[in-house]
């Protein structure tokens, strides 16, 4: 199988909305969601912050200025490092802010329950408190775990600080049974939120998220980065499917990488694609319909099938200790 460090393959029959497709016209636009990662580095130098702030600052006016949406994911140390420079994305954007650990370099699975809730429950309140009083409102409501570190101890942690989406997932290598081709999002058994499924393509051979640090780190070059982006969402619009893309300040906030950004927001508008948050992503797949902000309506045909079992985590590096329960 293909994985990150640390990726858990976890196992489980969920409630199944089985979302297959929107209805729409094969001509239809893709749905674009854009998961971005604010990866400032753990206790940081104060010249790491300051180059933090500009990569994040590179990436909001890359999708301010053809006003699209998009869902920030924030640790406690950037929530609390960059407030005033956070606290102005909600008054010029529909950027949805979301909550990761309290650093990039969070192991959450090696924590205990009360060790996860308290992090994470701090991490929320970080990301909560870049609201401006009487000007603006943030509330957060997805979730992304460093690393796609996470167990069945962090599930139980969002259900209870109140999170409706977890995107660490991924299509086909991080899934619950029944759901490996799964790239629309879908409810986890047991638990109060949905998994949001990162999109995921073959590089030779082999399946990988589509993420930009771990096309980076594959040496891919801004060009090839660029085509596959291009290839994604062409494929993602023929097959009536989202394409969710991960992508980091530290990456796609600069040089090669901040302009193969770009060319792909002018690309996607050429070809009328349609941008989502993550709870917009959610919305659709717990109602079956939303009404984006150019008036149209997308409704889900086969929301609402019923299914059930128990969950499992298996740990993918470690085969002998293949199956946890809950």
């Amino acid at each position: 199988m293909r994985r990150l460090p640390l990726i858990y393959l976890l196992s489980a029959c969920l409630f199944a909305t089985i979302l297959t497709g929107v209805s729409q016209p094969e001509d239809e636009p893709a749905i674009v969601s854009l998961m971005i990662d604010a990866d400032v580095l753990a206790a940081p130098t104060e010249e790491e912050v300051d180059i933090a702030q500009a990569n994040l600052a590179n990436v909001y006016r890359q999708i301010k200025k053809k006003d699209l949406t998009a869902t920030l994911f924030l640790t406690q140390d950037i929530s609390n490092g960059a407030r005033l420079q956070l606290a102005q994305f909600p008054l010029f954007s529909t950027i949805e802010f979301a909550l990761s650990g309290k650093t990039i370099d969070d192991e959450l699975s090696s924590m205990n329950y009360s060790e996860q809730v308290r992090r994470l429950e701090l991490s929320k309140i970080a990301a909560e408190a870049t609201s401006i009083c009487d000007v603006t409102e943030v509330e957060v409501k997805g979730f992304m775990p460093p690393s796609f570190d996470q167990n069945e101890d962090t599930f139980k942690a969002l259900d209870d600080i109140g999170i409706e989406y977890n995107a660490g997932f991924q299509e086909g290598v991080i899934y619950a049974t029944g759901h490996e081709g799964d790239i629309w999002p879908y409810q986890v058994d047991g638990h109060n939120f949905y998994a949001v499924p990162i999109s995921t393509v073959e590089v030779s051979g082999e399946l990988v998220p589509l993420y930009d640090r771990y096309m980076y780190e594959l040496g891919l070059s801004s060009t090839e980065w660029y085509e596959m982006l291009v290839d994604q969402l062409d494929e993602s619009a023929a097959n009536g499917e989202p394409m969710v893309v991960l992508l980091t300040i530290s990456v796609s906030g600069t040089d090669g990488y901040l302009d193969t950004l770009e060319q792909f927001l002018d690309y996607a508008e050429s070809k009328n694609a349609i941008f989502v948050n993550g709870g917009d992503l959610v919305t659709i797949a717990k109602t079956g319909e939303l009404t984006l902000s150019e008036g149209r309506q997308y409704q889900c045909t086969t929301c609402g099938q019923d299914g059930s079992s128990d969950i499992s985590i298996t740990r993918v590096d470690e085969p002998e200790q293949s199956e946890v329960a809950e």
